[in-house]
């Protein structure tokens, strides 16, 4: 079944979203197996969702060291180190079982907001999906598909010159970087420079003086208070539209911080995920200039809304069907310390928090549907 790219990219995002919404164990773990699953079924090349899994995996263990290195809470304690205080800070000292699963949690709430993102690159094209940019942002997809292309072959032009340079015997410790680093910025720079020919004589940066519709040619009289108004309002538009695209990137980070800081209301996120929306919408009908046609376009098919509504339905399970002392467990609190997560080694779980994130696997199915319909 063909799927869209964008209903990839909303799916890997609302499940990031719901996993910044809980600590419970299982159900991230829930989560992480939905998508593994999905990238396992759906995926035709899965080999570049493994840098994810590792990198996922650091991350856990990161956030478990840490708490191992700085614990904080009460609770009961299973290792006992030697405190070594460096100034007002103290490090080690006695780690509790509830610093160790709030780290845990904490590092699995990164790696499934990590391994979404992983999953949406590995199952979306990223250039099929830049293709389908508004018009308004289409200064920054074309940078965004600049990149995405020549990364790889910037990757190959290292891979190249080192092997060469270790077929002339060269040395593979800092003296050797050189012989690496210099061949290589030349052919990205001699690469820089043929990209920049190439776009320049296929017209891409010219703003081509353009006619009202009435007009019939170059002779066509303009009067001068018509040509001033149009021209206030030409500037106008080409300052509000970038800021529109500023505010809109603004929000998402704003967004993406209040996920993860209890600090913030929980309704923060959603508002400013809502601005981001406006404004971008604002600065597509802003920039009317720009004119784009996409060879042979993705279709939105039924797939792809099953894909979206899987992730939402899940998400909604999770954040409203369950409760939330299920989702968010309370916190303990010690004299002098800071609060960590009350976690138990098996977490109370009902049968539709349990559910909940088993919907977001529902994509999983697509290909064996898809092999059935056939025979």
């Amino acid at each position: 079944m063909s799927v869209h790219p964008g209903a990839w990219w909303v799916w890997a995002l609302v499940l990031a979203g719901a996993a910044a919404a809980t600590t419970n164990l299982l159900v991230l773990a829930l989560l992480l197996t939905a998508i593994c699953l999905v990238v396992a079924c759906c995926a035709g090349d899965a080999a570049p969702f493994r840098l994810y899994l590792v990198v996922a995996a650091v991350v856990v263990v990161v956030r478990v060291v840490f708490r191992v290195v700085f614990p904080a809470g009460g609770g009961s304690a299973v290792l006992t180190l030697p405190a070594v205080r460096l100034g007002p800070l103290e490090l080690f000292g006695t780690v509790t079982a509830e610093a160790l699963l709030s780290g845990l949690a904490g590092g699995l709430q990164l790696a499934v907001v990590i391994l979404a993102v992983g999953a949406a690159h590995t199952l979306a094209d990223v250039l099929d999906l830049l293709k389908h940019a508004p018009p308004a942002l289409a200064g920054v997809s074309t940078a965004l598909v600049i990149a995405v292309s020549v990364f790889p072959s910037l990757g190959r032009s290292v891979v190249d010159v080192r092997r060469a340079s270790r077929l002339r015997g060269a040395s593979r410790r800092l003296r050797g970087l050189r012989a690496t680093v210099i061949p290589v910025l030349e052919g990205t720079m001699d690469r820089s420079l043929a990209l920049a020919a190439a776009m320049e004589a296929r017209g891409y940066g010219s703003h081509a003086a353009t006619l009202p519709v009435g007009d019939s040619g170059p002779s066509a009289s303009i009067r001068p208070g018509e040509q001033g108004a149009a021209t206030s309002t030409a500037t106008a538009r080409s300052w509000a539209q970038p800021a529109c695209v500023l505010t809109a990137v603004a929000c998402v980070a704003l967004a993406a911080y209040g996920l993860f800081d209890s600090a913030w209301p929980g309704w923060s996120p959603v508002v400013l995920t809502v601005a981001a929306v406006l404004a971008l919408g604002s600065a597509s009908r802003l920039d009317r200039s720009a004119r784009r046609t996409v060879y042979r376009p993705r279709r939105w098919t039924l797939a792809s809304t099953a894909v979206v509504v899987s992730a939402v339905t899940s998400a909604v399970l999770l954040l409203v069907a369950v409760p939330a002392v299920i989702r968010q467990p309370p916190a303990v609190l010690a004299p002098g310390a800071t609060s960590v997560t009350a976690l138990s080694v098996l977490p109370d779980l009902t049968v539709l928090a349990l559910l909940a994130p088993l919907v977001a696997a529902v994509p999983a199915l697509f290909p064996s549907l898809d092999r059935w319909r056939r025979s």
